[in-house]
């Protein structure tokens, strides 16, 4: 038997994760949608109709150009993205055989993280989770093999869909750069690195400015700024008491153990708190980044607290795509809590290795593909926590994957006996 799982491992990924698959369909037979999704098919309807003049700039086009790849059929959308996700598992297999873990470990590493019940609900929404989830899968297989334009190509797709990631490039280039100080070799072959990414995001930001008049790459970002001071805006200055006084109202009605939920502010915009200023969205949410810079610099303190306490923290969390048929299923409840327990584990104990990890590089001088691993999240946490406050696990997703293959390859390379290790990676 064990020979069979050796001798085909792609076949039998690709099979479990079809019976996975189906098995998910048998307690979820609907798509899953939420607000961020009617966001992504009214772009994508723009961009059906040939032109996209007057957009109100919030979501980057990535993931609204996939949907109107497939004509704006969610369903072949959700296909495309159940495929994608057994593809994912196939190299998740082939990273792990990198990093010298045996066939059968890597076989049920794989199969295991495939199953859970968060990504296949990501793979039945309308949710750009999961294509981030594999092209981050496809980022790290193309450097473990120091493909430069392929790494180069999946960094600007990543850009395209999620404007947030254009710190990845300049992470990734510093390792290629360290590895291979080579000016000449810098130049003409690591650069492309953060030149497609940069061009990228300047492109669409320079789109979003002739719609707009803001040259941001979502116009979204003033309000997400404003959601950070949730817990503290009554401090905010005088001149912004036509924002304070509507965020406050909501925060009263949206408050649970002494906290505001960080939709307050999207409650009062909804509620249409805003429409007597006359103002188009854009121009909103800059004046919402304006009051959110003057409230920060004013409390940097609460500020710092927040995002230490609240974002950052969150961030380790774990979050499903929730659906009526997901909730009523006992079965389905128990699976998710012993999956959830699980990754939170894994998290806790990935915490507690990157202050190991970073003593190692000053110790040695060594920036190893571990180290970048580790960076990669790490840098992650702390940006998303500094700019987002609300759904932070979701941020944290695409690299789970990444968190459990760190900490078990330090499981493997510091705590197993040499017999035992050689049967862990034969």
């Amino acid at each position: 038997m064990i020979k069979f799982f050796e001798k085909y491992p792609i076949s039998i990924l690709v099979i479990l994760g079809l019976i996975f698959r189906i098995l998910f369909y048998f307690f979820n037979q609907n798509i899953l949608l939420t607000n961020d999704s009617a966001t992504y098919l009214e772009l994508a309807k723009l961009i059906s109709s040939g032109s996209i003049k007057g957009y109100f700039g919030g979501r980057s086009p990535g993931y609204s150009l996939l949907i109107c790849f497939f004509g704006n059929s969610i369903e072949l959308v959700v296909l495309f993205q159940i495929i994608i996700g057994i593809i994912s598992s196939v190299f998740w297999y082939k990273i792990l055989k990198h990093f010298k873990f045996n066939s059968i470990i890597s076989l049920a590493i794989s199969l295991v993280f495939s199953s859970f019940i968060h990504v296949l609900s990501y793979e039945n929404a309308i949710l750009i989770e999961t294509i981030n989830l594999f092209l981050v899968t496809l980022l790290i297989y193309y450097i473990l093999k120091n493909q430069i334009l392929e790494t180069s190509f999946c960094l600007a797709i990543l850009v395209l869909l999620k404007p947030f990631y254009i710190y990845l490039p300049f992470v990734i280039f510093v390792y290629f750069a360290y590895n291979n100080f080579n000016w000449k070799v810098i130049i003409k072959q690591k650069m492309i690195v953060l030149i497609l990414p940069l061009f990228v995001f300047i492109s669409w930001s320079y789109v979003n400015f002739l719609n707009t008049g803001y040259f941001v790459s979502s116009t979204y970002f003033g309000l997400n700024k404003i959601q950070n001071c949730v817990n503290f805006i009554e401090k905010a200055p005088e001149e912004f008491n036509w924002i304070k006084a509507p965020y406050l109202k909501q925060r009263a009605l949206h408050s649970e153990n002494g906290l505001g939920n960080p939709m307050c502010i999207w409650y009062a915009v909804d509620n249409g708190d805003f429409e007597y200023k006359k103002m188009s969205f854009p121009q909103l949410s800059n004046e919402f980044g304006k009051c959110a810079d003057a409230t920060i610099k004013n409390n940097f303190g609460l500020y710092i607290k927040q995002v230490i306490f609240l974002s950052f923290k969150e961030f380790w969390n774990v979050e499903i795509v929730s659906s009526n048929s997901l909730e009523s299923s006992i079965f389905v409840k128990y699976v998710w809590k012993f999956q959830s327990v699980f990754l939170r584990i894994i998290k806790t104990l990935f915490l507690l290795l990157i202050p190991i990890y970073v003593f190692k590089f000053f110790k040695n001088r060594l920036f190893s593909i571990e180290l970048l691993l580790v960076l990669i999240v790490v840098s992650t946490a702390v940006l998303q926590a500094l700019v987002v406050y609300g759904s932070n696990a979701r941020y944290s997703f695409p690299f789970e994957f990444i968190m459990i293959t760190i900490v078990l390859l330090f499981i493997k390379n510091n705590f197993l006996k040499q017999k035992n290790e050689i049967t862990f990676t034969k």
